[in-house]
């Protein structure tokens, strides 16, 4: 049971980070693009996020499971705790970006402070995988 938890674990890390890099570094090389064009490739890769989303919801689902067996020593493993931390603050990050989206027929500025909770989430991933590799090792 292990081994398919740690799959579908990776397989959210896949997911989750890897449309969120994918997310920030276009949007980060579209600033040097024509305005018209950046637009309509942002617009069009904006479903990317669904798969972070996806990705988000497999991480924390299949992490918790992995958890258990570490139950009793979480308290001698603060890497752990600092990957938690930085996981709470990916999910917020996601929680404050749909609700961005959802303001944005009524004000069309909330999507300014997308960018800002991107690169919040794109540190927080770092640190996640960084505390991960180093809680385990």
């Amino acid at each position: 049971m292990r081994d398919v938890l740690l799959l579908v674990h990776f397989l959210g890390l896949v997911l989750g980070a890897g449309s969120g890099f994918a997310l920030f570094f276009i949007g980060h090389l579209a600033q040097r693009w024509p305005a018209e064009a950046r637009r309509e490739t942002m617009v069009r890769l904006f479903a990317l996020r669904y798969a972070s989303y996806v990705g988000l919801l497999l991480l924390v689902l299949s992490g918790s499971a992995l958890l258990r067996p570490y139950s009793t020593q979480l308290a001698q493993m603060p890497w752990l705790w600092v990957k938690a931390l930085a996981v709470t603050v990916i999910v917020i990050c996601a929680v404050f970006g749909i609700w961005r989206m959802r303001q944005v027929p009524q004000q069309p500025a909330a999507l300014l402070r997308l960018p800002i909770l991107g690169k919040v989430s794109l540190a927080a991933s770092v640190l996640a995988i960084l505390a991960a590799v180093l809680a385990f090792s």
